[in-house]
């Protein structure tokens, strides 16, 4: 005879227990945590006593399928460690809490198969909207983020039709001014490094760089890039590699701002001396580039302003869902800073 198997106790305190310790019934307190307006004060505290009492957990997941509103932002970004989205993601959660939005937080850190993994994962939360960081788009996580049926924001990312809000910043651009500073500088050989970021980010960023460099009548064929994320490691063994290739290098742009410190340590740790000898610059610029020796000439992207003004939109389009004016997709276009400091 066959085993009927038993389903694991998880050890949670539930909705019944909770109504039973209160002396209510289970919809009574469902509808007090969903909506607490709609009950009693002292029905309220009573069953509020019960919770703390018992260390009850809600379920939001099944609150925002009962209710249709959910207080969670899906937030998909490539890695924890990656500055630009870290300055994303703090100045985003700051206008979410304010808002009492609460964040959940996916990182698949460059992988593909994570992406659409993680997304899957995200999404059985029910949040309310989805933000995308700096992502690829791979084709699984597209189909989920169509099927999902939710708003969702683009930032600095592959194309998506479906975004409610898309972000994009001057990669292009700063990439394109940064490569004519250095050579209205009288650089002519300027290498480009680059680390793992979305492939259309990092295009942009070398078609920029290569702009510049052809209408200058410069070769444009001096890039040492790599799948991994930007590390020091990585920029002091990519300038070694430039200039066993070239040895009159005279000049670096860096994707991000580690890159070109660990550049700057090579060329010291060579006697190279910046920028007379060789010059740095990065595309990924913070405050941190007026610590370093010499100063580290950078383009700066406002990552905090871009995470502020993704909030903000989100918060009116949440707050605007059965407007139908609502329903145009919006955009913005962030520029660049230039920063000139001593490397150049």
């Amino acid at each position: 005879m066959e085993k009927t198997r038993k389903r694991r106790n998880t050890g949670r305190v539930t909705l019944q227990e909770v109504a039973n310790y209160a002396g209510v019934g289970s919809m009574t307190v469902s509808r007090a945590l969903r909506t607490p307006e709609q009950v009693s004060d002292k029905l309220r505290e009573k069953i509020e006593q019960a919770v703390e009492a018992l260390g009850y957990i809600p379920n939001r997941a099944a609150g925002a399928l009962a209710s249709g509103h959910s207080d969670t932002v899906a937030v998909l970004i490539p890695s924890l460690t990656d500055k630009a989205s870290s300055r994303f993601m703090q100045a985003l959660q700051q206008i979410l809490n304010k808002n009492e939005f609460q964040l959940l937080l996916g990182c698949h850190e460059y992988n593909q198969r994570k992406e659409a993994e993680i997304l899957m994962t995200l999404l059985q939360s029910s949040p309310a909207a989805v933000v995308i960081f700096g992502s690829q788009l791979a084709d699984k996580t597209y189909q989920l983020l169509e099927r999902a049926n939710i708003p969702t924001v683009n930032v600095v990312g592959s194309y998506f039709k479906g975004a409610k809000i898309t972000l994009e910043a001057a990669f292009f651009e700063s990439a394109y001014e940064l490569s004519r500073h250095l050579l209205e500088r009288g650089y002519h050989h300027i290498g480009y490094i680059g680390a793992h970021m979305d492939n259309r980010l990092q295009r942009q960023q070398l078609n920029g760089w290569h702009k510049a460099m052809l209408e200058h009548y410069k070769n444009a064929d001096q890039t040492v890039t790599t799948p991994e994320i930007a590390s020091l490691q990585f920029g002091r063994y990519a300038l070694t590699e430039m200039l066993l290739r070239q040895p009159e290098l005279d000049a670096v742009i860096c994707s991000h701002e580690d890159i070109a410190l660990g550049v700057l340590f090579e060329c010291q740790r060579r006697l190279l001396k910046i920028p007379s000898g060789i010059a740095v610059a990065c595309l990924d610029g913070s405050d941190s580039c007026d610590q370093t020796h010499p100063t580290l000439t950078s383009m700066r992207i406002d990552y905090k302003k871009m995470g502020k003004e993704a909030g903000k939109m989100l918060i009116d389009l949440l707050d605007n869902d059965d407007d139908s004016e609502a329903e145009a997709p919006l955009s913005q276009s962030f520029s660049y800073k230039f920063e000139l400091r001593q490397s150049t």
